[in-house]
């Protein structure tokens, strides 16, 4: 049986571009399973350079025209996420599947009417939620399905680094990004809770936002790692801490359909050791997902319980290792041979809390997300 080869493009060739994506279709063109046909970027020297690196045969600065003249059968969106919507469309209306990094959106009506574009051009619309991959969610997700923990109603998520804010690209500019550390950090917990705990309706959110140590444009010594670039920072565009219009730190409460409520802090930059935490407690137990520990009651006594999981899978600590899985799947669903992972309608419960975080920070109350217009599941 014939393999089908699929023609990739992609629009945006920054770091994720080339730390992440790359390596990843890499491993699908060796089972012939993909080519690179094309990569557009606005910057001439990003595009160009990415080509070359990957040997990839046509580069463009203009993305609609790589669209037009390349007709590829999917595209991966790498854009800073104000530029989601408008390149996935054009790309779904070109006729090809599309990945889109996260977050694939920065509103719930955005959001849906990607969706709706997807429907209407018969193609598949992916919101690229790697952490779903990475082996410690991937676990807990298990252990969740085998009900250890009970009902689920209360979580503690965060995600801090002490001085990480990324300086290579656009993260940092709310007219190409449309926040900082919330859409960037944040995006990917919210997404992992709301999937291990079977996608209950975001229902409100209160949140604030600082940017208070990025614009004391402090020399401090910042690791690109801890920022989140641990590799494909090839063609990094000068930082200016002057542009810096987004938030540092985020913080605030969510309240989810069943009486659940959510905790939840992300931060580039705070004054704080950097550390993750992802605790969910239910009626039967609490599984922390960064120490991997069990807490129940057994008989009489309370119980702490080191759960132990091997990571043998074939790309264990190889850096951004879920991207990798995520591509095999993605080329599966599109195939018939699996089903779908991230769902549209968990795309779309994430996007409404990102909404709704957004702004509550800025109206400095509870957002109910009703007030979105039109949200349902």
């Amino acid at each position: 049986m014939a393999v089908k080869k699929y023609r990739i493009a992609i629009i945006g060739c920054g770091m994720i571009c080339n730390a992440a994506h790359m390596p990843s279709i890499a491993e699908l063109m060796k089972k012939g399973f993909a080519e690179v046909v094309a990569v557009a970027d606005i910057r001439e020297c990003a595009a160009r350079e990415t080509a070359k690196r990957w040997e990839i045969p046509a580069w463009y600065t203009d993305p609609q025209q790589m669209l037009d003249e390349v007709k590829p059968d999917w595209v991966s969106v790498c854009t800073p996420n104000v530029y989601h919507k408008k390149w996935s469309i054009a790309a779904l209306r070109a006729g090809a599947h599309v990945m889109c990094e996260k977050p694939m959106a920065l509103t719930y009506q955005d959001a849906k009417e990607m969706f709706a574009e997807a429907n209407k051009a018969g193609k598949l619309l992916w919101a690229c939620q790697s952490r779903r991959w990475s082996a410690d969610m991937d676990f807990a997700y298990q252990a969740m399905r085998d009900g250890d923990i009970g009902r689920p109603y209360f979580a503690d998520i965060s995600f801090v680094r002490r001085f990480g804010i990324p300086t290579w690209g656009f993260f940092h500019m709310k007219e190409h990004n449309g926040g900082g550390s919330f859409c960037d950090l944040g995006v990917h917990f919210i997404d992992a809770l709301l999937w291990m705990c079977d996608n209950p309706r975001v229902e409100a959110v209160s949140g604030m936002q600082t940017d208070v140590l990025a614009k004391k444009k402090e020399d401090i010594l910042l690791s690109i790692k801890e920022s989140g670039a641990y590799i494909g920072t090839f063609t990094p565009r000068k930082y200016d801490p002057d542009e810096f219009s987004v938030e540092e730190f985020a913080a605030g409460t969510m309240r989810l359909a069943g009486n659940f409520l959510v905790n939840f802090k992300f931060t580039w930059a705070l004054n704080q050791p950097t550390a993750k935490h992802f605790l969910i407690c239910g009626d039967k137990g609490g599984i922390d997902v960064e120490k991997f520990m069990l807490y129940k009651n057994v008989g009489k006594f309370q119980s702490e319980t080191e759960l132990k999981y091997f990571d043998n899978r074939p790309f264990a600590g190889v850096a951004f290792d879920a991207h990798r899985y995520m591509y095999e799947h993605v080329y599966n669903v599109i195939e018939g041979r699996e089903e779908r992972l991230v769902k549209p309608e968990e795309t779309l419960n994430v996007v409404a809390a990102i909404e709704a975080f957004y702004r509550s920070a800025a109206e400095n109350r509870e957002i109910r997300t009703v007030e979105l217009g039109g949200y349902e599941l």
